[in-house]
């Protein structure tokens, strides 16, 4: 068969089915359609319920296999899914929709409407016979691979097919035991409403024997977790044709948006240090894990489709499983953290913003840089790259970097705009690199918090993992109240652990050199990348200058070692 003779079938397809059938390729609601080729009855049986799951329409080209179908009670039609059509009738009518829909009347200008929009693949049930074969072949005009079910496992070959002609398969949003709606994105639990509270790290990566939808729980449920503390691990295992490594951070940091729908339970921070909280009534009414796992799977399947072909989820209750997966997530987080090398803001002519976190922080947003990573760590200038070419219009934009206002503070005036727009007037000024004017807002998700000590000239950081007094005369928990609502505190920033790796790490008030006490844990852990800065500038013993909990808990007792020691911020010009 040749394209004149497809066309000859289109020229007798009725315009009217043509629309009325033709429309859902257009609006998605029939993603695609698959040409039936052959007379294996079992084949198909097995393939049917498949291809009505995902709303692809079969066209039965084969009348022998018609016959058999009806025989067993299966009905045919357009209603059904399952047309009855041979297969120059079928190509037909799929060029005469492209023809209708594409306006476009050219050979080659409707072959190729077809072969991008209106997305098919042929399924040969049976024999290659030569004269199966050859109609495949012909299907190949409209763009149609060929998959044989005599060497393919029948229970893979539709997700071949459509990982092949990459078909977006809309997932339906699974029932639960519990309402869930953007409505209750940003409620808040108490802790004496909290009927399991897990905290632990979350992963995704692309797999290699991906089962989509497939929900896999390690360890107990929700039922019989005790209250307190417990550890989990939420690995993600993606895949698709159009997949890449560099996705897999935009895809995780999707995970509290998302599961923040479900009434009771509250999702906060990223990676290695994420908080699970989930509402006793909840519990009481059914909701498990699986239900988490299931709601993910539908989301990004649906948000990220057109990547997405595959994800299986993972959720670990069980301590040692989720000690394993924790090691093997750090691993691949430092991994990703070196991409950005040496690449610095000179080096580029574009940031971008992210507003993921709007839903529990009203007005908050990021401007993400080279040099500058997301509040939560999670997001830096590479994953924001990667997730405006998976969507252009979603939570990360591009704003390119004009009319430069002050290089110091690390404000332009595009910058500015883009801000004022993305946090609907809420902010009208955003430095980069300034702690004191115009500083970063925080929204809850992050590491580290830096504060001004003015006494001391200079500024402390505090981990997230510290639980005693700061200098500052408050604990963390006091200064994440301040810091953590979204709304930008001159003097104080909510920040991650890799913004202290950087030069731009608040440079307009002296960078890290203003750094004067942080709590033990962190500055050891943090050594090697304040060293390497002191390095550079040519101070040598840098992070030993920096005072801890061990031995100053005031501003009078960092003086007075900043005095012994010699330390940089005292000949540096007031804060204030």
């Amino acid at each position: 068969m040749n394209s004149n003779e497809i066309f000859s079938a289109a020229a007798l397809v009725d315009n009217a089915e043509a629309r009325r059938w033709g429309i859902g390729f257009i609006d998605g609601s029939i993603p695609g359609y698959a040409l039936l080729i052959g007379d294996d009855v079992v084949a198909a049986a097995a393939l049917l319920a498949d291809l009505k799951q995902r709303k692809i329409l079969a066209f039965v080209t084969d009348e022998s296999l018609c016959a058999k179908l009806q025989g067993s009670g299966q009905s045919l039609g357009w209603e059904s899914g399952l047309v009855p059509f041979d297969l120059p009738t079928a190509l037909g009518f799929i060029a005469r929709v492209a023809q209708i829909f594409g306006g476009a009347d050219e050979t080659d200008d409707v072959l190729n409407y077809a072969r991008q929009r209106l997305r098919g693949f042929a399924l040969l049930l049976g024999e290659p016979t030569s004269e199966r074969l050859a109609e495949a072949q012909s299907a190949l005009l409209l763009g149609c691979p060929l998959l044989i079910t005599a060497e393919l496992p029948l229970s893979e070959i539709v997700q071949l097919g459509v990982e092949e002609r990459g078909l977006q398969i809309h997932v339906p949003i699974p029932e639960l035991p519990v309402a869930y709606s953007p409505d209750f994105s940003g409620q808040v639990m108490r802790g004496e409403n909290c009927g399991a509270c897990l905290t632990g790290v979350e992963l995704t990566v692309t797999g290699q024997d991906v089962v989509d939808g497939r929900v896999n729980l390690i360890g107990s449920d929700l039922d019989v977790v005790t209250q307190g503390e417990q550890p989990f691990a939420l690995l993600i295992e993606v895949g698709g044709r159009a997949m890449q490594p560099d996705f897999e951070s935009v895809l995780e940091r999707q995970i509290e948006a998302i599961l923040n729908d479900i009434d009771g339970v509250v999702h906060r921070g990223q990676r290695a240090i994420v908080t699970l909280s989930i509402s006793q009534k909840s519990i009481k009414n059914g909701l498990r894990l699986r239900h988490l796992g299931q709601i993910l799977h539908a989301r990004l399947r649906n948000e990220f489709g057109n990547i997405l072909s595959r994800i299986q989820i993972n959720i670990f209750t069980e301590p040692a499983q989720v000690q394993v997966i924790r090691e093997r997530a750090q691993a691949i987080y430092e991994k990703r953290d070196q991409r950005l090398g040496n690449l610095n803001d000179e080096g580029t002519d574009t940031f971008y913003t992210c507003n993921l976190c709007q839903t529990i922080a009203a007005g908050h947003l990021c401007v993400i840089s080279p040099e500058r990573p997301g509040t939560c760590g999670a997001v830096d200038w590479m994953d924001a790259r990667a997730a405006v070419s998976i969507r252009p219009v979603g939570q990360n934009k591009a704003v390119k970097k004009e009319r430069l206002l002050d290089a110091k503070l690390g404000q332009w005036e595009s910058v500015n705009q883009m801000v004022a727009q993305e946090s609907g007037g809420a902010r009208t000024a955003y430095s980069l690199y300034s702690l004191m004017q115009d500083p970063g807002s925080a929204c809850g998700d992050f590491d580290c918090i830096t504060a001004m000590l003015p006494l001391s000239n200079g500024v402390m950081v505090v981990g997230h993992g510290y639980d005693g007094m700061t200098p500052s005369g408050m604990d963390w928990s006091m200064l994440y109240e301040m810091v953590g609502a979204g709304t930008p505190v001159p003097g104080f920033m909510g920040h991650s652990k890799r913004a202290l790796h950087r030069q731009k790490f608040i440079a307009a008030e002296g960078g890290w050199r203003r750094i004067v006490w942080m709590n033990h844990a962190l500055r050891e852990e943090l050594r090697p990348a304040l060293e390497s800065l002191a390095a550079a500038a040519g101070i040598s013993g840098f992070v030993d200058l920096i005072a801890t909990e061990q031995n100053a808990l005031t501003e009078d007792e960092i003086a007075a070692l900043l005095e012994a020691a010699g330390h940089p911020a005292l000949s540096m010009e007031p804060m204030i």
